[in-house]
């Protein structure tokens, strides 16, 4: 091979190798940063602050704080034990969630968080406390399935309730949680 050609892809090799390696190490920041640990504030019964960062607790739907809830023709303080509850779960140590898509228009970001191996999330929907999203994801509908049979939080005999989706868009400007 001739050296000027042996010189110029060796050339655009370097480029090219660089070029790879800058575009790895930006997608792996990139994914860093929709991770985030700490400890957590809960300030509604789906939606926790952790490291400075608002995150609406994905693939679920708890009841809103003004939303009425009635157990055996009472009313029922639904959305108090649903945070209460996400209270008990968060409250454990640091979490890590793993945030998705873009934030909302008020900065918020949907996320899964865990605290160690167990998936906040799906422990709101398997005790009751919150639907299962499916407009979001399937993720959770089995976990709806347990509580359901099992008869616990909103599911449990003489509760009534609307789907708090259903609730918000009637009640709430835009329907923002």
């Amino acid at each position: 091979m001739h050296p000027r050609i042996r010189d110029s892809a060796t050339k655009a090799c370097r480029n090219l190798c660089g070029a790879l390696g800058l575009s790895m190490l930006m997608a792996v920041g990139a994914l860093a940063q929709d991770i985030i640990s700490g400890a957590a504030r809960v300030i509604d019964a789906d939606i926790l602050i952790v490291a400075g960062q608002r995150v609406i607790l994905w693939g679920l739907d708890a009841p809103e704080r003004p939303q009425p809830c009635y157990l055996d023709g009472k009313e029922w303080g639904c959305h108090a034990a649903a945070k209460r509850t996400l209270e008990a779960l968060a409250g454990r140590g640091d979490i890590d969630c793993i945030l998705t898509g873009e934030a909302d228009p008020f900065g918020r970001r949907h996320g899964v968080c865990t605290y160690g191996d167990e998936d906040l999330n799906a422990q709101m929907v398997l005790r009751g406390m919150a639907l299962a999203f499916s407009e979001q994801t399937t993720d959770y509908e089995s976990q709806q399935i347990k509580a359901i049979t099992a008869g616990v939080g909103l599911w449990q005999p003489g509760a009534e309730f609307m789907e708090p989706w259903i609730w918000r868009r009637a009640n709430t400007p835009g329907g923002f949680r």
